[in-house]
């Protein structure tokens, strides 16, 4: 992968995964669905039990989506992950041994033939690549017919709780600054309507659909402040910035404690699935 073609958001989302890898799943891991579960989880089910299928994960960061199919799915199932940032696939390759493929590429190059993928899964990545466009049909090019695709994505925080009262301490410091909060989520990725216009007929797509779904999650104060700061709004932010709006956090959650001295905290997400006709 050529680093010097990147755009300046991809450099961002490479510097940020070289301090932190693996960040995404240490946060989405402890998240709960309704059912109890995780949103990996839910990507997951979607390769079916004994299948010998070929799975991509692609932005498949430290391997964690990867990791929990073969746990769940066996060793039939051939998994392959991508993701641009050679730090994430140096931690996927320690989490997941020789037997996973894993491809230092970005998702709309993917260098795999056409028609060799039965499943393609993305988790909390789509609406961070340049040119989802290009993106979904690259992934529509190495789909088999009848393939499935299937991307969680971010759908904003729920109204109250934790993440939402990080958010409002996180404006403000931003605000006070005089800087442009970051702007790294295509737009294209951030409404229903334009998840469901980029998977229909005309992209090669059927059965399109998005669901909208609500993780949460019940840490100390301290324990939740420690996961917002792997959040990508936090690494622009100068030390006093950042010691400012902890402080303003952990002052806005207080009252927010429960009986065992925990916080809600709720993220809204999407979980978007089409199937490649043929």
């Amino acid at each position: 992968m050529d680093a010097d073609a990147l755009s300046p958001n991809e450099r961002f989302l490479l510097g940020f995964h070289r301090s932190h890898p693996g960040a995404t799943s240490e946060f989405f891991g402890l998240a709960r669905t309704p059912e109890g579960g995780d949103s990996y989880d839910r990507l997951a089910a979607l390769v079916r039990e004994g299948d010998d299928a070929v799975v991509l994960d692609l932005a498949c960061g430290d391997g964690f989506l990867l990791e929990r199919i073969g746990q769940r799915r066996g060793s039939r199932v051939r998994r392959i992950g991508l993701d641009m940032s050679a730090d994430e696939l140096a931690a996927a390759a320690r989490r997941l041994g020789p037997d996973v493929l894993l491809l230092n590429e970005r998702a709309q190059a993917i260098s795999l033939p056409p028609a060799s993928v039965d499943v393609v899964l993305s988790h909390m990545a789509l609406m961070l690549m340049d040119d989802p466009a290009s993106v979904i049909a690259e992934i529509h090019r190495v789909l088999r017919p009848g393939g499935v695709f299937s991307a969680i994505v971010d759908g904003g925080p729920a109204p109250g709780g934790g993440f939402a009262c990080f958010v409002a301490s996180l404006r403000r410091t931003i605000r006070t600054s005089g800087r442009a909060p970051l702007s790294l989520h295509h737009p294209i990725v951030m409404s229903r309507e334009g998840l469901l216009a980029h998977l229909g007929d005309a992209a090669g797509f059927s059965a399109a659909r998005v669901e909208e779904l609500v993780v949460s999650l019940r840490e100390p104060p301290a324990r939740l402040w420690e996961l917002m700061c792997l959040t990508y709004d936090v690494v622009q932010l100068s030390p006093g910035e950042l010691e400012s709006t902890r402080r303003d956090f952990l002052d806005a959650v207080e009252a927010l404690r429960d009986a065992d001295g925990r916080v809600g905290s709720s993220v809204g997400l999407r979980q978007l699935t089409a199937r490649k006709r043929g």
